[in-house]
């Protein structure tokens, strides 16, 4: 028994490019940051200009759900969430929180243990890029949503100079990322349904010159710049 619970601890670590336990004490601590709420301000308004107004009901599954920071968005925007990782400190966090309408549980996005057609939404927030194989996960995605359904993407972007330095940084979890710039990205989930990208996430790179984000952002938005840190997608089955 005990050497069955090692090798599915083993090929859940395998799922993934980095070892999320040892990030789960303190993964949210960098909401707390100027710069951690002000990307997370942005990307979350990316989605609300995705999101239908009327979630009411949905399910929703959430893949890579971490902490459940992301998931508490989805609960207030009105959908009952399913929230999955491979991380159990991470999912142990997620659970303490007490969300509402959410429940969560530690499995692997490359090999999902639910039904075909099982939800109306499957989101991925900075997950994707974590994946061993980002293909695998997908065909995981597309065979658990309703069809039709709605697949959501939060994907960090290869073109952001933020992303490249953070990637370089020896012993960061960016290190192994695997990142996409948007062309990549849009490559990727076309063949899967109608693809719709908001790219977001245009903050300085001097802390003191934050509070200026979201003349930057407003500015980067208005001349279509590629260039901000997160894109958040949304696929359309």
């Amino acid at each position: 028994m005990l050497l069955a619970e090692n090798k599915d601890a083993m090929a859940r670590k395998c799922a993934t490019r980095f070892d999320f336990d040892k990030a789960a004490g303190s993964y949210d601590r960098w909401y707390d940051s100027a710069r951690g709420a002000m990307y997370d301000r942005f990307e979350k308004q990316a989605f609300d200009r995705l999101l239908v107004n009327d979630n009411q009901g949905k399910n929703l599954l959430e893949i890579g759900c971490g902490t459940g920071h992301w998931s508490e968005y989805f609960s207030e925007k009105g959908f009952e969430v399913t929230g999955i990782d491979i991380s159990g400190e991470m999912i142990n966090i997620a659970k303490k929180k007490n969300i509402p309408n959410s429940r969560f549980q530690i499995a692997n996005g490359q090999s999902l243990p639910f039904a075909d057609n099982s939800f109306s939404v499957v989101a991925a927030i900075t997950t994707l890029e974590f994946t061993e194989n980002p293909e695998k996960m997908l065909s995981e995605m597309v065979r658990c949503v309703n069809s039709p359904g709605t697949l959501l993407f939060g994907v960090l972007n290869a073109l952001s100079t933020y992303n490249q330095r953070k990637k370089r940084q020896q012993g960061s979890v960016y290190t192994w990322s695997n990142l996409f710039s948007p062309q990549q990205l849009q490559k990727l989930l076309k063949p899967l349904g109608k693809v719709r990208l908001q790219i977001t996430g245009f903050i300085p790179k001097s802390d003191w010159l934050i509070p200026l984000s979201p003349v930057l952002e407003y500015i980067a938005r208005l001349t279509g710049s590629k260039r901000g840190a997160f894109i958040a997608a949304e696929v359309r089955l």
